[in-house]
């Protein structure tokens, strides 16, 4: 019987795709076959535009398929496999390359490259001519994609670094709100998109969210700029999220950043403050619809007694505006579930209910807050730059130089020769430390930076405040949830007083307060107001 042999065809780029590889290759595999009296299979293995230099056609590619294929005995034993050359099969270095041939022919398949016209079978696998000439070929193609790949590396480090110091661009390629120039120098507005771009800012620092956006300016007509027949949300988030509109690019090879991004490098159409107070501070981006605006304070109330629960915000008669904060504690507290069961149907008078039961009435909450917030003047005490309270910067910044510093004792300590083993395991995990502490001195920078621009618009949003808290439209009440959720933290609320007094409060508000209702708001950068039902407040500094 005919022996069955599969054919294996790979180029390395899309643009080779245009030319005569593919043919060629496959020309070739059908005359061998001829000549050898061999069934070559309708089933073809083809990496095209996959590079053989990383390893990508062995990973996730079609030779890899067909070394499963050959493992879970789906390709016979007895097959053949026609590759052009080496170069086709891998560019890996040579032990790598030279050991995937192996485990092939090991698992009973023999191996042709036509170039030389060679069987590569387990008698020769062992054959020192024909192992010196394979790890030849196989050292001169890693060598030559080694070189290729260092002056491309090269070559864009160059043009990265012309792009640094401006002296010219990095591609074409730009946000769509913008265009090349004519004599390719940098890039320039198109100024109806601009105008859309800071509308889009204006618009979510008033309350309105992607959503609406999106839905607004489908009702005015206005064209989306990519394909899509209508704005797309995602669109809007990944704009407003990207420092793209600051001017700013980050590098990149193969979608990871390559060095600092370059500021200026595009015409900037908003700036820092803007895109920073509008930035999504939790993981979950809301957004924001159009609603009566019933809560004003949406993911920002807390059970002050259990800190890590909310206040949930409980409509139970929309028309009359019945509505309370209740506890999410609740739910889960022993002493609350123990009540449900013994008392049943039986109401329970406010003062025997247990604590995390306890609820304020939502109207008068909202209407309590307004009128005592209004009345606070931020820039009377906040300080002109916003205060970092327990420099966990600077602490992450010594971290990440101390273990730098170690890094590079490991490194020398392998190359002196120590036992390998044990250094490379401190390295990895060194290696591993600084890629945490680099993501949470990024975290960090944001959070500081985001304090930093909310303190610098205090007095921008006193004003905006004053203007809002009188207004009682859908609109002004969007604009006024938006402004609580950019200078508040969260509000800690204390249905019955504080359970354990500090010290400092002790003398100042006690005991005449003792169990009456408060609450406490934490405004960004670490800055506290006190509240008591009576409106005495005490300004925590940090």
């Amino acid at each position: 019987m005919k022996r069955t042999a599969f054919s294996y065809i790979r180029f390395s780029s899309p643009e080779q795709a245009k030319g005569d590889s593919y043919r060629r290759q496959l020309s070739r595999t059908q005359e061998f076959c001829q000549k050898y009296d061999l069934l070559l299979s309708e089933t073809r293995f083809e990496d095209l535009g996959v590079s053989g230099w990383t390893g990508k056609n062995m990973e996730r590619g079609a030779l890899g398929d067909f070394l499963e294929a050959v493992k879970i005995g789906k390709i016979p034993k007895g097959s053949v496999l026609i590759v052009e050359n080496f170069d086709r099969f891998s560019r890996l270095k040579p032990r790598v390359a030279y050991n995937k041939l192996a485990e092939i022919i090991e698992l009973g398949v023999d191996v042709v490259t036509l170039e030389d016209g060679k069987f590569h079978t387990p008698q020769t696998l062992d054959d020192f001519a024909t192992l010196v000439s394979s790890l030849a070929i196989m050292q001169r193609s890693n060598e030559e994609s080694s070189r290729k790949s260092d002056l491309i590396g090269a070559a864009w480090a160059n043009k990265r670094r012309l792009t640094v110091e401006g002296k010219q661009i990095l591609t074409k390629t730009c946000p769509l709100w913008l265009r090349p120039k004519a004599d390719g120098t940098g890039f320039e507005p198109i100024p109806e998109r601009v105008k859309i771009i800071k509308r889009m800012f204006r618009m979510l620092k008033q309350g309105i969210g992607k959503r609406e956006i999106a839905r607004t300016l489908d009702l005015e007509g206005i064209v989306p700029w990519s394909k899509a027949k209508k704005w797309r949300e995602s669109y809007i988030l990944e704009t407003v999220k990207s420092r793209l509109p600051l001017g700013e690019l980050q590098p990149a090879h193969k979608r990871k950043p390559v060095g600092e991004p370059i500021k200026g490098y595009y015409p900037a159409v908003v700036d820092e403050s803007t895109w920073a107070l509008v930035q999504p501070q939790k993981t979950k981006w809301t957004p924001g619809p159009r609603t009566a605006v019933n809560n004003l304070f949406t993911g920002l109330l807390y059970d002050g007694y259990h800190q890590e629960y909310a206040m949930e915000f409980i409509m139970q008669d929309k028309r009359r505006n019945y509505s309370y904060l209740q506890s999410d504690y609740a739910r889960v507290d022993p002493l609350q579930l123990e009540m449900q069961k013994t008392t049943k149907k039986k109401r329970l008078d406010e003062n025997e209910r247990p604590l995390s039961a306890k609820y304020w009435r939502y109207p008068e909450f909202e209407e309590h807050f307004l009128k005592n917030f209004e009345g606070i003047d931020f820039h009377a005490i906040m300080p002109d730059k916003p205060t970092t309270a327990d420099g966990r910067l600077e602490r992450l910044e010594a971290e990440k130089r101390e273990n730098n510093k170690a890094l590079k004792n490991l490194i020398k300590a392998l190359e002196g020769g120590q036992s390998s083993a044990l250094v490379m395991a401190q390295i990895e995990k060194r290696e591993l430390s600084g890629k945490r502490l680099d993501k949470e001195i990024e975290v960090e920078s944001q959070r500081l930076k985001h304090e930093r621009h909310a303190v610098d618009s205090f007095e921008e949003e006193q004003q905006r405040l004053e203007e809002l808290i009188t207004a009682s439209t859908l609109e002004a009440r969007l604009a006024l949830r938006s402004l609580f959720h950019r200078i508040i933290e969260r509000i800690d609320i204390f249905t019955v007083g504080l359970l354990d007094v500090p010290d400092d409060l002790k003398t100042t508000v006690y005991p005449d307060r003792n169990g009456m209702l408060c609450y406490r708001i934490s405004l960004v950068g670490s800055y506290k107001i006190w509240i008591w039902w009576d409106g005495a407040h005490i300004w925590d500094m940090p």
